[in-house]
């Protein structure tokens, strides 16, 4: 997030009718962070967890930072205990990117990776994904565009060749677009009755105002319906580009192997993205909100400065975060 980020929490109780959202004093305005330490800082927080099993049995491991012919780098943790590699990797550019009248593009797009892909279409590249016994996803943030697969090492040849197409030649075909339009408007009817989204939605646009940050990453119904396939088409290509590619990998694969299927998956995308800037930002805490809202529930929201990614605390304040109120059984502030 680029400005002092505003710390989050909230819990629903049950309460006739309110949706409130109470905000802190506001803290005193500093520059954003660059997209590369987000996307770094982001990446390490997810290698924690995929790592969190094999951490109960080991007391430290190994990061091998891969650089690739092409330049492409990559943390590798290699674990050979049993037959699976996960990947994920972020360009930077998310959903802050969406053109005016056209929010929720990027987050629509990041649906449609495995609908179809070169000279696959969506059921014979789902099939591919289903032979190759592979799990490929794709989401959409603020700041950038993640992408994430999971694959038996023995059908990485497989894998990886299927990832290859959908990061180069997604196809973007219409029929899915319409399909995947459709489910993201449904889930927008349906946030529209969860007070929990609308408290979120709320203190978005208080705090952001016109800044992008203040917009869904679903966009609206009106937006969605103006999207089309050249729009998704002209994004992927200003996005997906190597100078703003960070990658992470865990799993039953080397160095040496990890390098060779970076360049074939990634080495032929542009060198440099082409994105629009955004500018920093800093939240308009100190304020009260209250919406009326016909349920019998309540949703709270508080949010107060919080740290930057760069600062020793953040993990601690992560964690802080998951026990007071991050788990909804587990947390203190429900039980």
């Amino acid at each position: 997030m680029r400005g002092v980020p505003a710390w989050q929490g909230w819990r629903s109780v049950a309460h006739p009718s309110t949706v409130s959202a109470l905000r802190a004093d506001p803290p005193s305005p500093t520059r954003g962070e660059g997209k590369m330490y987000r996307a770094v800082a982001t990446l390490c927080f997810a290698l924690f967890f995929l790592l969190l099993p094999a951490l109960a049995a080991r007391a430290e491991m190994n990061i091998q930072e891969v650089k690739s012919k092409k330049g492409i780098t990559a943390w590798l943790v290699e674990d050979h205990s049993i037959p699976l590699i996960a990947i994920r990797f972020v360009f930077d550019g998310g959903s802050a990117q969406d053109p005016a009248g056209k929010e929720g593009l990027v987050n629509l797009m990041t649906g449609l990776f495995d609908e179809g892909a070169g000279d696959l279409d969506s059921d014979a590249f789902q099939q591919k994904l289903d032979d190759a016994g592979a799990e490929m996803s794709f989401q959409a943030a603020r700041d950038g565009t993640y992408g994430s697969m999971r694959m038996l090492s023995d059908q990485k040849d497989e894998a990886f060749g299927l990832l290859k197409l959908a990061v180069n030649s997604p196809r973007f075909d219409q029929a899915p677009i319409d399909r995947i339009r459709a489910q993201v408007l449904s889930g927008i009817l349906a946030n529209e009755r969860d007070p929990n989204t609308v408290a979120q939605q709320r203190w978005l646009r208080a705090i952001y105002g016109e800044h992008p940050y203040s917009r869904s990453d679903q966009g609206t119904k009106g937006s969605l319906t103006s999207i089309t396939a050249d729009d998704i088409r002209a994004f992927h290509k200003a996005n997906f580009a190597r100078g703003g590619l960070h990658v992470a990998v865990v799993g039953d694969i080397d160095a040496a192997t990890l390098g060779k299927k970076l360049d074939d998956v990634f080495g032929d995308l542009p060198e440099r993205q082409t994105l629009a800037p955004v500018s920093d930002v800093t939240p308009k805490l100190g304020q009260q909100l209250a919406v009326n809202y016909d349920l019998p529930q309540t949703s709270l929201q508080l949010a107060w400065p919080g740290v930057k990614r760069s600062d020793p605390n953040f993990f601690a304040t992560v964690l802080m975060n998951e026990i007071l109120g991050g788990s909804t059984f587990t947390s203190r502030l429900f039980s």
